[in-house]
């Protein structure tokens, strides 16, 4: 109550309820973050996340000890942030300890910043147990050591081809937007590089600085060039943070205006969905995205018709916007164009998206405005 603590301060899961918590010993998500030992010092993070400090606990132990109690016999996904989770000499340990006694089915999600290759990430991206997302955030050595604190620039492009030539679907490339990185001649050799390094075939995630909840309209002018020059250069699995989505159902008359000019001249206007050439659409995702995009945007206005799928099986025959949620399985006879409208699940429904119809030709990007 009197907010003290202020490593929870603007932590998007913290809420006030007077309910009291249901206690469970089965643990369905499970996130590990120990430490804050990192080799990086990014210019938007804090001392909170590379300031050196280890855990005051035995962590192999008490993963074992939630091991052994079956705690994790249905827990599905494991992240890993840090710090720079692959640094901890126990990393290697807690993979196989929860890979062992957990559910089989558990995929590790690996936030790191690939400075240093890791034999135990190898290994698992080798038996299909783990996925790996890696910031960037420039086009160019000199621009790395500015935001991301040291010149290790390509000692990450080198091990991310590694990864990549294993399994680019398990291998997402993230760039963040911060006040440093939005020239387009930066961009355009981040997108020279990803190509020269041969991932093509990777997950690529836009995002922006987390500390800026309102960020500047400038930076939409940026994001849509990458994402533009990005699918250009056949990089198809390219998605936004959802703050972004949503800041792009926001724009006001005049934002809207500037955006449509800027686009136009640089010859990215295709990147703007266009309702009456769609007109039928699937909507994959029944969450906050989509009920965001289709209750704001002109693009759902215009629409003559869509449906809504979704993987989970709690939400399928709910009803939002009229419209009865049906199972994926529906798309394996469907000809219609689908659009994701998910952030953190993107490379997982691109996936299940291409396994059910055999391809990924009818997915959909672009933005929803």
């Amino acid at each position: 109550e009197e907010n003290k603590n202020e490593d929870c301060k603007g932590c998007p899961f913290i809420t006030k309820t007077k309910a009291k918590p249901v206690i469970s010993s089965s643990i369905s998500h499970l996130s590990i973050e120990h430490h804050s030992v990192c080799n990086l010092r990014c210019n938007y993070c804090s001392e909170t996340y590379y300031g050196g400090k280890k855990s005051k606990y035995n962590v192999v132990e008490f993963i074992s000890y939630l091991s052994r109690s079956n705690s994790l016999d249905n827990c599905k996904k494991v992240v890993w942030g840090g710090g720079e989770p692959t640094l901890d000499k126990s990393f290697e340990k807690i993979l196989e300890e929860i890979h062992t006694h957990a559910n089989p089915e558990t995929y590790h999600r690996v936030f790191t910043n690939s400075v240093r290759i890791s034999d135990p990430i190898i290994k698992f991206l080798k038996r299909g147990l783990i996925k790996i997302t890696t910031s960037i955030d420039a086009g160019t050595p000199e621009k790395f050591k500015i935001i991301r604190g040291r010149p290790k620039f390509f000692n990450v492009f080198e091990n991310l081809q590694k990864y990549s030539n294993i399994d680019p679907d398990k291998v997402t490339i993230k760039y963040i937007f911060t006040e440093e990185n939005t020239d387009e001649k930066e961009l355009e050799s981040f997108i020279e590089n990803c190509l020269k390094y041969d991932l093509e075939k990777c997950n690529y995630q836009i995002s922006v600085n987390y500390k800026k909840e309102k960020f500047n309209f400038e930076f939409l002018k940026s994001i849509a060039f990458l994402f533009t020059k990005l699918q250009k250069n056949n990089i198809n699995k390219v998605f936004l943070d959802d703050h972004i989505m949503l800041r792009f159902t926001s724009l006001n008359k005049n934002e809207l205006e500037q955006f449509n000019t800027y686009l136009q001249s640089h010859n990215l206007q295709n990147i703007i969905l266009n309702p009456d050439k769609i007109q039928n659409l699937i909507i994959f995702g029944a969450g906050r995205i989509a009920g965001e995009i289709i209750k704001k945007t002109n693009f759902f206005k215009e629409l003559k018709n869509f449906d809504i799928v979704d993987s989970d099986k709690n939400k399928i025959g709910k009803k939002i916007f009229n419209k009865e949620i049906k199972s994926p399985m529906m798309l394996k006879h469907d000809d219609r164009r689908v659009f994701i409208a998910s952030a953190q699940f993107y490379d997982e429904v691109y996936k299940k998206i291409t396994d059910i119809k055999g391809s990924n030709a009818n997915i959909l990007s672009g933005l929803i405005i």
